[in-house]
């Protein structure tokens, strides 16, 4: 979950609790703040934006009794970039899609990771495999075909620093203040192993490379994801576009109780009361929407440019880009999803075999591919062909069939500084800031 970080926030690795002196508020700070109380009228809350975090934070407000205005910067909701799977832990989304009486999601899935050198690892479905106590699962039942067992064995060390990350302030501050790279050459994984294996894991989790991510927000994720329970691995897939399939009947639902959804309305600035230092309205342009309470559910950048914190605005972003082909012959794709090497030293991307996935797609004689590029700056000033070509470039590289196939039609999504860096030291910076700071 990329790129949302507010009041409340959609990262993807999993929000850490917070260290003690994280959680202390230091000098003045704006507030906004309300109680649902006897009052006759419900107090109002706005909401600026409308992907995963505005969402949630709309649901909850409107099942607690409060007059909700949801306002989102484009035509209708938005997913955020980055977010494909569905792990074994989303247990509130799961809980979501039964309470809307909706069925989205494919089974189980399997996945596989492609280095440099080619297929490295398959994933099986752990649902299906006897349980073992963690982490023995994950290092069990995966098929490596071209990685020693020498070199997997010296992954064992670095569960030791999985079990001392236990999320206390200590742990913090050992682990954050160095890289993800740091911390396995420390605790002695071979250099093989880290390339072909954590390194395409870290970029495909955290949208960078391992020398860019704190070690802390790295085993945060390798608990959540891999080492807590085997089928934590495991995830599914939904079957068309998040926004038709979950988003929109969401809506529906929200709006019959009371939602007001506002379309193509971007925050513009904040406008804060003199007297109590709280927020008193949300300004998008020539529109001024006032309440009695604000959550700012927005990508970073965009809550950069509306509140002016030191601290905020020193956390830095990278730029996601998701191109979807349609190639004119049918490809055998063995995985459904695929998290590939980047080719060279600072990026990763992935792959999804949308024809098995989507429900439109199905039928076609054709194959569609949506593959999204992380940490992808180099790409982003390209033009839609050269974008088209490295591509498919990739996707050669991993899958043979390939090679041959002819783009009929293609869709680029480019989203420049759209998913945090989570760079050593800064996820201090990103959980906790004074807005006036």
């Amino acid at each position: 979950m990329c790129g949302c970080a507010a009041l409340v926030a959609g990262a993807r690795p999993p929000r850490p609790v917070l260290p003690r002196r994280l959680r202390r508020r230091r000098g003045s700070s704006v507030r906004a703040e309300v109680s649902p109380g006897g009052e006759s009228q419900p107090k109002k809350v706005t909401v600026a934006g409308a992907g995963w975090a505005g969402f949630a934070a709309a649901h909850h407000l409107i099942k607690q009794g409060y007059d909700v205005t949801l306002l989102a910067a484009e035509s209708g909701p938005t997913e955020e970039v980055g977010l494909r799977g569905f792990w074994q832990p989303y247990r509130n989304i799961f809980a979501l899609v039964d309470e809307l009486g909706i069925s989205p999601f494919t089974g189980w899935n399997k996945a596989a990771y492609y280095s440099t050198e080619g297929l490295a690892v398959e994933f099986p479905i752990f649902h299906n495999q006897p349980r073992l106590p963690a982490p023995f699962g994950v290092f069990a039942y995966p098929e490596f075909p071209n990685l020693p067992l020498s070199d997997r064995l010296t992954s064992i060390p670095v569960i030791a620093a999985v079990i001392d990350f236990d999320n206390t302030d200590t742990a913090w501050r050992k682990y954050d203040a160095m890289t993800a790279k740091e911390l396995f050459k420390m605790y002695g994984c071979s250099q093989r192993l880290y390339r072909e294996i954590f390194e395409l894991v870290i970029q495909a989790a955290l949208f960078a490379p391992g020398e860019q991510c704190s070690a802390a927000a790295t085993l945060g994720m390798l608990y959540y994801y891999v080492l807590s329970h085997q089928e934590n691995s495991d995830f599914l897939l939904c079957r068309g576009e998040v926004e038709e399939k979950i988003f929109s009947p969401w809506l529906q639902s929200l709006e019959l109780k009371g939602l007001k959804f506002v379309e193509n309305k971007v925050p513009t600035s904040l406008t804060t009361d003199v007297d109590s230092g709280c927020i008193s309205s949300i300004v998008c342009g020539d529109d001024v929407y006032e309440a009695d309470a604000f959550v700012l559910a927005m990508g970073l950048s965009s809550l950069q440019s509306i509140v002016k914190n030191r601290n905020l605005l020193h956390l830095s972003t990278v730029d996601v880009i998701s191109v979807k082909l349609w190639f004119d012959k049918k490809i055998i794709i063995p995985k459904v999803a695929n998290v590939c090497s980047g080719f060279d030293d600072s990026s990763g991307w992935a792959f999804f075999d949308l024809t098995s996935v989507y429900d439109d797609y199905c039928e076609e004689s054709i194959t569609i591919v949506e593959a999204e590029f992380y940490n992808a700056s180099h790409l982003v000033l390209l033009s839609d062909d050269d974008i088209v070509y490295e591509a498919s470039s990739h996707l050669i590289k991993c899958i043979q069939d390939f090679e041959g196939a002819i783009v009929i039609r293609y869709s680029i999504r480019r989203s420049p500084n759209s998913v945090i860096n989570f760079l050593p030291g800064e996820l201090k910076e990103y959980y906790y800031f004074n807005i006036n700071a």
